[in-house]
């Protein structure tokens, strides 16, 4: 019973995706960490773009599968101790320990990659594509601090929305990811479905 309750207050009910409490935690213990081994830590702003207009069209209950969707293709991109966060509404958060800027530029593009593959089916139709805006920060780089390190990544994701959206920006790079490197590797399509 307790096992179940603690559960219930770190994950988000939707997604099943650990909570913006959770990540807080998760964030100051992975800095803690970083400052005490100088282990690399990365960190990814995720939001779905056009998601209003996209609820708007298509309904709540359509929304709510396109968040389960991006949430379930964001846990199968965590490996180890990474962790996929819901933070609230359509916005989400990956913790990365242990993975340098290049990498965590790389996994930003390979998740970006595999959202646009999902493919979500709602009744008898297929909604349209969906895609991602991203930010990424690393520590010490762009902050010591947890909300330095979001408002990096977060900055970062704003600039890929003013830039065109459906694409990757690196905190203060000014410099998308993918002139910083050519990352056009296919990935596995995630498939969401409800016959709602």
């Amino acid at each position: 019973m307790r096992d179940q309750l603690h559960d219930q207050s770190v994950r988000d009910p939707l997604t099943g995706l650990f909570n913006r409490r959770h990540m807080l935690e998760t964030l100051r213990k992975s800095i803690n960490r970083s400052q005490q081994t100088g282990a690399p830590l990365s960190l990814i702003a995720v939001d779905v773009d056009h998601f209003k207009k996209f609820n708007h069209t298509h309904g709540h209950d359509a929304g709510d599968m396109v968040l389960r969707a991006v949430g379930a293709a964001l846990e199968q991109g965590c490996d180890r101790d990474e962790v996929a966060c819901r933070i609230g509404g359509e916005e989400f958060m990956l913790i990365l320990p242990d993975n340098t800027s290049d990498d965590a530029i790389t996994r930003a593009e390979q998740l970006r990659q595999a959202v646009e593959a999902v493919s979500v089916r709602y009744g008898e139709k297929s909604l349209p594509r969906i895609t991602i805006s991203v930010g990424v920060s690393h520590y010490p780089a762009h902050g010591t601090m947890p909300q330095d390190l979001m408002r990096a990544a977060d900055d970062a994701l704003y600039a890929a929305k003013d830039k065109g959206r459906n694409q990757v920006q690196v905190a203060g790079s000014g410099v998308d990811a993918q002139q910083i490197s050519q990352l056009k590797k296919p990935v596995k399509a995630v498939s969401g479905k409800s016959t709602a």
